[in-house]
């Protein structure tokens, strides 16, 4: 039996109830119409084909069953009321009749003109598609939920899911691109945001709250970047690089203005999501703008304009007045509140904190190029002590400000990464200064030059402290040119005794014959002139101690060389070590010129009785002069003493 016939077989009149009581018939109009309910959902799982052919008779049918339904109904009274049972059936044929009608609706969008996936990718893109689009991804979904089974057999609708998606994304990148305009507008995003909410939520193949969720997250993102874009056209607004304003008038409008920005935007967006929300994807926002780096860039041109540490304290002067005038201000509003805790009573803070991120790479920058660097060649010394006084006042300015400026853990290591490249720097310098005026440089200014040394070994110890760096590089180089300092002094004392040494022992030590052999030989002139010589060097580095620099230096050398000794040196010890240094090259000098007449190939002489004496009579010379100037015991000099006595002793 088809469709056909069973609907004119089974379909009744309205008279043909007049006669029956008015709860029985509808009671009977109740079960007739759940009887042509199953038969068409019966027959409709046998072929979708039949569908086409029985949507202008069951219309009719419906409307014909409905009329019959609603009279009696009207007609019905209290005694003859519908039993509870009837009424439940009532509901369950309802909500049939409802499943059936979406369906038809269905196969109609298909068949429609708009439904058409070539008429739809040719429709204009206006909120007139909206509609459409709803009806069709709605229709999509009950198809896939209802007719599952007819698909499996083969039907398929004549519309394209594919043209649908395409031109339901071609829509939604359309209201996108009306951000930009009504962003600012007051409600100006409601049809926005409903057209993302309203299509997300049609045909998802994940659950309805899924896909809502998902075009929510899209709307999102679109607030958030048009907030981001609107943070650049206000860092623009009010970047004043052109009229060279300072940093601290720049980030002190960009924080009050940021942060009544931010405030009104949370405002808009908590009328599509809670507070909470809001402010976390404002935030975000806000995180992303820094890492853009618009913020950097203008720091970079704003900081242009600096010569001096005046740098330095326009960046304080921003942070202070976020950090004192703004809490003053939102004392009340922030009671509560911790000063670290990301919400929208911090806002202020939260900007500044994004302003000094931003700020960090160009004025690390910036205060490295502001470092004047240690002369090319030495000059003199009051140019190279100017010069360190210049570095040290630099380092003790970045490490005291950048600690003010920036949080006590992130702003030292900061502080940290700024110091260490500058002072590597620096000292690199220091040890490939040259100097081209050694050759006439007098003993008293090398004497003078320690007190270089002493200056660097002070801003060394500043440095330490700062950074707690104990073997860096930096220091290895420090170092390495605070001892050269004293090396060359010690090396221009040693030479202003020994220059005036003869370089040879034939010069001064010949035999003669005219010497009667019992007679006692005196120091050569050289010898005496050699211990007058360290008698008066003795002055010099007295004077040269007197500089406390100079002290710092020598007392940093001597103990370097007397690591053993956990006591710092004393000024006798100083004097001490360092005379030890000079006498020894002095003693040097003069063994030279001994053994230069006395040994041939390693081997003694055949000397006079008379020249060995003078040999002997030299270095005791020598040597009582250096324990009367307290210059230290040197065994080269009274082994070589032993020696001559022993000879002395064979020649009878």
């Amino acid at each position: 039996m088809t469709i056909h016939h069973h609907g004119s077989a089974e379909r009744k009149s309205i008279d043909d109830y007049s006669d029956i009581p008015r709860g029985e018939a509808c009671k009977q109009l109740v079960e007739q119409l759940n009887r042509n309910l199953y038969s068409l959902n019966a027959n409709m799982h046998t072929t979708f084909k039949q569908m086409v052919h029985v949507e202008t008779r069951i219309g009719h049918e419906i409307s014909l069953l409905s009329s019959c339904l609603q009279e009696n109904m009207s007609k019905c009274t209290m005694p003859y009321a519908p039993h509870e049972e009837q009424l439940v059936q009532l509901d369950t044929a309802k909500r049939n009749l409802k499943q059936l009608t979406r369906l038809l609706d269905a196969r109609q969008i298909f068949d429609s003109e708009d439904g058409q996936s070539e008429k739809l990718k040719d429709r204009a893109i206006d909120d007139s598609l909206l509609p459409t689009l709803v009806a069709i991804g709605e229709n999509l979904k009950i198809i896939k939920e209802k007719i599952f089974e007819i698909f499996k057999l083969g039907a398929k609708p004549k519309f394209d899911t594919e043209a649908y998606h395409k031109t339901k994304d071609r829509y939604l990148a359309w209201k996108g691109t009306e951000f930009a305009v009504k962003f600012d507008t007051a409600g100006g995003l409601d049809d926005i945001f409903e057209a993302f909410t309203t299509l997300n939520s049609v045909n998802g193949k994940t659950s309805g709250q899924t896909v809502t969720k998902r075009g929510i997250s899209d709307f999102y993102r679109l607030y958030q970047h048009h907030f981001d874009q609107s943070l650049n056209t206000l860092l623009t607004k009010h970047s004043g690089v052109e009229e060279k304003k300072s940093l601290k008038e720049i980030g002190s409008l960009f924080v009050s203005r940021a942060a009544e920005h931010f405030r009104t935007h949370i405002g808009s967006l908590c009328k599509y999501c809670d507070e909470s929300e809001a402010f976390t994807r404002l935030l975000d926002a806000w995180k992303n703008f820094v890492k853009n780096g618009a913020l950097e860039a203008i720091f970079e041109q704003s900081m242009t304009n600096y010569t001096d540490y005046d740098l330095l304290s326009d960046l304080k002067a921003i942070v202070s007045k976020a950090y004192e005038e703004f809490d003053a201000a939102n004392h009340t509003a922030s009671e509560g509140v911790a000063d670290d805790e990301e919400c929208i009573e911090n806002i202020e803070r939260i900007i500044v904190d994004g302003l000094l991120e931003s700020a960090k790479k160009p004025l690390g920058e910036k205060l490295k190029s502001m470092v004047e660097p240690p002369p090319l060649n030495f000059r003199s010394v009051a140019e190279v002590s100017t010069s360190l006084e210049n570095f040290a006042y630099l380092l003790r300015e970045i490490s005291h400000q950048l600690l003010e400026i920036y949080s006590d853990d992130d702003g030292r290591e900061y502080m940290i990464s700024i110091l260490k490249p500058i002072f590597t720097d620096y000292t690199m310098r220091l040890g490939r200064m040259e100097d081209h005026s050694a050759q006439k440089t007098k003993l008293e200014e090398y004497l003078e030059r320690i007190s270089l040394s002493g200056q660097l070994a002070g801003i060394v110890d500043e440095y330490k402290e700062q950074t707690d760096e104990k073997a860096g590089q930096e220091l290895k180089q420090a170092k390495k040119w605070m001892n050269e300092r004293v090396k060359d002094a010690i090396r221009a004392s040693h030479r202003f005794v020994t220059d005036k040494m003869p370089n040879h022992g034939s010069e001064v030590y010949k035999e003669s014959v005219d010497m009667p052999k019992s007679a006692l030989p005196t120091p050569q002139d050289f010898v005496v002139s050699a211990t007058q010589n360290l008698l008066h060097l003795l002055r010099f580095w007295e004077e040269a101690l007197a500089n406390e620099s100079t002290k710092i230096a020598l007392t940093a050398h001597v103990a370097d060389m007397n690591k053993d000794v956990l006591e710092a040196p004393d000024d006798d010890t100083i004097f001490a070590a360092i005379l030890d240094k000079i006498a020894g090259h002095v003693v040097k000098k003069l063994l030279q010129s001994i053994n230069d007449v006395w040994l041939t190939d390693g081997k003694s002489a055949t000397l006079s009785k008379g020249l060995v004496k003078e040999f002997l009579c030299d270095a005791e010379y020598l040597h009582d002069a250096l324990l009367d100037l307290r210059a230290g015991v040197h065994a080269n000099l009274d082994t070589t003493i032993e020696k001559l006595r022993e000879q002395l002793k064979t020649m009878g």
